[in-house]
């Protein structure tokens, strides 16, 4: 893994407005521009220091968990633990 938020990455959408749309919508299937297969839903943290943050929940299409996407890493290559999430974003970009 890379460091926290590292790079920034073009996307076209906002946060909230793809965490809405994955709410209303449920869970959701998407592929990365490089042609990967993952399933992205709307969830909320339960435990940590921000209990109930909202983030998108990103899972390969067996359910076990890819990475997390919260707001402040929306529009970065990885999120807060240096998890890649570039590919995901932009597969998610697409969305609205």
């Amino acid at each position: 893994m890379i460091g926290k938020h590292a790079s920034h990455k073009d996307l076209h959408s906002e946060f909230k407005d793809i965490l809405n749309l994955l709410q209303s919508r449920g869970e959701q299937s998407f592929r990365t521009p490089r042609g990967v297969s993952f399933v992205a839903s709307a969830a909320r943290t339960k435990r940590g220091q921000d209990p109930d943050t909202p983030f998108i929940q990103v899972s390969s299409l067996n359910g076990v968990e890819s990475a997390r996407i919260y707001s402040c890493c929306w529009g970065h290559t990885t999120n807060c633990y240096g998890a890649h999430i570039g590919g995901y974003s932009a597969g998610l970009d697409k969305l609205t």
